[in-house]
């Protein structure tokens, strides 16, 4: 797997841009993290590979970052770049 980290703003969009390219979520789980924390992780798969997106937000500070299997990366690079 590869890692990139990706500007919170963005993960709104990304997780639209994915599931208008027919990748299907797999795996979703939601909830507080830590004392006045969220967080949330979004597994997708689509023709044996995957993106996992990890987001948490503590008290504004947003992290986020993308696991993506290596044979889609550049997909996936091209669909964060149409968010830009």
């Amino acid at each position: 797997m590869k890692h990139y980290e990706i500007a919170g703003k963005l993960c709104e969009p990304f997780k639209k841009a994915v599931a208008d390219q027919a990748w299907q979520i797999t795996h979703q789980d939601v909830g507080q993290t830590e004392l006045l924390a969220y967080g949330y992780v979004i597994a997708w798969e689509k023709d044996g590979n995957k993106v996992l997106l990890n987001y948490s937000d503590r008290q504004g500070q947003v992290q986020a970052n993308l696991e993506i299997s290596p044979a889609v990366y550049d997909e996936i690079m091209t669909i964060i770049d149409t968010l830009s």
